[in-house]
This record gives C-alpha cells, structure tokens and sequence, in this order.
C-alpha cells in the first residue's frame, strides 16, 4: 500500500488497480485493454499517437473513439470530477490520495498515532462523503495559513456537521502530520454540563489539577494546555449543553469559550452546534470565533449520493430541492423510495407526501418541546407560516407576516422584537428568506419538511392543551 503522504512515485500499476476498482464500483464492467493503454500513457505524458505507435491500436481510434468515452466514464466513476487527458495525472493524484486519507482514518482510534499526532475520542467513520470540497478547503486555508483558532460549524440538524467536522481533521492531519501534537475529539453527551466537559477535557488532556476545584481554575488550565501544546480540539453537539438557559451557565459558556481562544498560538478549536454560539452566552459578547454556516450539499454532490443509493433522473433534482440537499433527509427519503415505491421516483411524487427522518424530527422535537431552544414567538412564527403556506407556498411577505402577527393574533410587540426573533430562525435554518427585487420585498418561507412536522405535530408539542392525549413517540421517518 502506497503512504498518503509519498504519492508522487506511485506505481502506474497501482494507478491502473485504483482506477479499475473505481470503474468497476460504478459501472460494474473492467477497463478493457484500450482503456488500459490511455490511462499509462496519459499518466506518462504521452500523446494519442505515442500511444498507439507502441499498440496494436491506431490513433484514430483512440483518440476518437476511445478517450471521450474513457474520460466521460472516469468523470462519473470519481464523484463528478471532470477528467481530461491534459490534466488526468494531477486530478487522479488528488483523488488517490483522498482515497488513502480514507483508508488510512478508517483506521484511527482512540490513542492512534499519526505521524506524531496522537488521537483522544472516537472520530465518526466516515464510510461515504459527498461534496463540500469548497467548505473543506476555504477551512484548511483559515486553520494553516491564516492561523484561525476558533471555528464554529453551525446548521440544521442532519445536514452533515459531525460528519465534515471528521473529514476536516482528516485532511488537515494526514495532509499535514507534524502540524498538531493532540487532536481530541469530545462528542456532547446529552445532559452535560459546561463542568462535566470541562472535567473530561481535563482528564483527555491528562492535566494535574491539584486541589483548586472551581470552574474557572479548571478552564485556566485547559486554555494554558492549549497554549503549551499544539492541539487541534473537536467539540461536537453543544447545543447538548443548552438544556437551560441560566445566567449562571451563560456566564460559565462565555467563560469557556473566550479563555479557548485566549493566547492560542498553535491550537484550534472546532465546535458543531445547531444553535450559533452566541446564543449561549450574553449578547454583548462579541466571541472570536469564525462561524462556518453548513448548508445542503451541491446538486452534484447530491445527485452522486441519490446515485449510490440506487436513485438517478431528472426527478432526482426535485428530490433534492423539497429536501434542500440534506444528506440525512435524502437517505430517508431514498430509503422510502425503495421499499415502498420499489425504487420508481415518479410513483412516489403521485402521492404528494413528505418524509420525515427521524433524526431531523429529534432536532425539531428540541426546538419545540418544552423549555426547548423556541421561545413562545418564535414557535408562533413558525406556525404562523406553515399554517399560511398549508394551501398556497407561495412565500409570505414580511409586511404581511408582521400585520397578520400584531393584528390578528392579538401580540403586542415591536417589530424589532419580530425581525430579532426571525433573524434567530433564518440563522438556524427554521425560516428561509427570499428577496423580490421588482418588488423590493422581503418574503419568508419554510422548507417542506418543517412545514409537514409542525402540521402533522406528531408528538403534540405544537397545540398543547390540558389533559390532550400525546402522541406515540414512535413516529421515525414519517411519510
């Protein structure tokens, strides 16, 4: 097996090998002996009529009727890379080594050695990963070279942050073994504390505390490890920790992460939450960190993953516009597509219903169950627009939405409590803005599946009323 990291003298066999099960994955067919010649010629810088003065094939044919075909086929078969023969050998480079970076992370654990990096906490195994080669490198780029030290990956629930929070370290650490001396993953157990994570960061990081036992002491230790060590710190899932919303844990959230950022010279810190982290903490507090919004994947991106998964066609597009890209809400739906509609997209838009995953639905139930991240407003906004866009999606004006809400509703509020209220939804991915240029208006919708949760609200947490029955909790994947 070829090193990650000592790819320019690859052999051209095992270039052959890696592209022949790459074809073979995606066509089911192996590369026949034209095929074979043009990629080792190619890979030698040799042109068609090289090519073939050393074969039994003449130049027309394989320039004509074999290499369009050839580069067409690798295209598809490397995830939507477009290959031609003048740049094959530096595309095919980029993508070995992506497919040693995977191999080789596929392997990590908890105290795994890269190079002289050392791995606390269990990395997601990424089996597949489609896409966000843009978000990955721009990252890279503020992690090496402009020496960011803080990042937040903010988005919707299912959209893929842990998952590209995993393939980030990956490429930054395989890519450059000798940049960190640690990279500890710590994933947010639900019901922690900011004092129970402070405590395992602690004990990951292998630091004597003494006898001083008090909150802020033990982030002042964490903050100097940082700033002794080069360390590339994951935090995934805090929005885990915003259960309850008490001064005293807002104070002990700025706390935390103002000291993490404090005098890091070398170390980083990556955060995952579905809620912007200023929403953790006092809103005068302008925290030094880089937010990194995480959005759908690309219509490429999401086409090669409806592919793997069995589904391709034009009505693929609509599957990934209703779904707005979501990896998660795809592989539900495909996942639907299959077993109940035998695998045929059309018949399944017949039936003009949407599905539900079951992660997406624990990230609404959050947002709306009790004490949950919705204030009462906000929960009415949102209401409010589904019931509206229930007969008619045609987005809502703001204008509309503010007069429907004072007047009709009977709030008596400003409206900038309503335009700070909405601006918390648009950041979290619950409400979606489109502008009207001709118009010069603002108009606000929601994506199709928060609007059938909060219609359907299968665990009553939308109409609550005394003594009203709760709904079976088992709603995984509604249709």
């Amino acid at each position: 097996m070829v090193a990650s990291n000592n790819l320019d003298s690859i052999d051209i066999e095992e270039v052959l090998k890696f592209v022949e099960e790459q074809v073979l994955q995606h066509t089911g067919t192996r590369l026949s002996g034209a095929e074979k010649l043009i990629i080792k010629g190619s890979w030698g810088g040799k042109d068609y009529t090289d090519i073939a003065r050393e074969s039994e094939y003449n130049t027309y044919y394989l320039q004509q009727k074999v290499g369009p075909r050839l580069w067409l086929m690798l295209s598809e078969a490397l995830g939507g890379v477009k290959v031609k023969k003048t740049h094959f050998k530096e595309i095919l480079l980029k993508q070995i080594k992506k497919h040693y970076v995977q191999l080789e992370a596929s392997k990590l654990n908890s105290d795994s050695l890269v190079g002289k990096t050392k791995f606390y906490g269990k990395l997601p195994k990424l089996t597949s990963f489609w896409g966000r080669e843009e978000d990955l490198n721009c990252l890279k780029k503020q992690i090496r070279l402009f020496n960011q030290r803080c990042i937040t990956l903010i988005g919707v629930g299912g959209i893929g942050k842990t998952y590209f929070a995993a393939k980030l370290v990956e490429e930054i650490v395989f890519e450059n073994p000798s940049l960190y001396d640690y990279v500890v993953w710590k994933e947010i157990e639900s019901c922690s504390s900011i004092d129970q994570l402070v405590n395992e960061l602690i004990e990951a990081f292998n630091i004597q505390k003494g006898t001083e036992n008090s909150l802020d002491y033990k982030i002042s230790l964490i903050s100097k490890h940082l700033s002794l060590y080069r360390c590339l710190l994951v935090i995934d899932s805090f929005e885990k920790l915003a259960s309850s919303e008490t001064l005293k844990k807002r104070i002990g959230y700025e706390k935390f992460f103002i000291e993490l950022a404090k005098e890091q010279k070398y170390s980083c810190t990556i955060v995952t939450s579905q809620i912007p982290l200023k929403e953790f903490t006092h809103v005068t507090t302008n925290l030094p960190f880089l937010y990194w919004k995480l959005e759908g994947l690309d219509s490429s991106a999401a086409m090669q993953m409806l592919y793997e998964k069995g589904l391709s066609g034009d009505e693929c597009k609509k599957l990934i516009e209703i779904y707005r890209g979501n990896p998660s809400e795809l592989e539900a739906v495909a996942e639907k597509i299959h077993r109940f509609f035998g695998g045929n997209i059309e018949s399944f838009f017949e039936y003009r219903t949407t599905v539900i995953s079951s992660r997406f639905q624990a990230m609404l139930h959050k947002q709306f169950e009790p004490n949950g991240f919705l204030n009462n407003l906000q929960k009415t906004i949102l209401i409010y627009l589904a019931k509206e866009l229930e007969e008619n999606s045609t987005p809502i004006p703001f204008t509309k939405l503010i007069d429907e809400l004072k007047e009709q509703l009977g709030l008596q509020l400003s409206i900038f409590e309503i335009m700070a209220d909405i601006d918390i939804l648009e950041q979290r991915s619950l409400v979606e803005r489109n502008n009207d240029p001709d118009k010069k208006e603002t108009r606000y919708t929601l994506q199709p599946v928060i609007k059938k949760y909060i219609l359907i609200d299968p665990l009553g947490l939308i109409d609550e009323k005394p003594n009203k029955p709760k709904k079976s909790t088992q709603t995984a994947n509604i249709l």
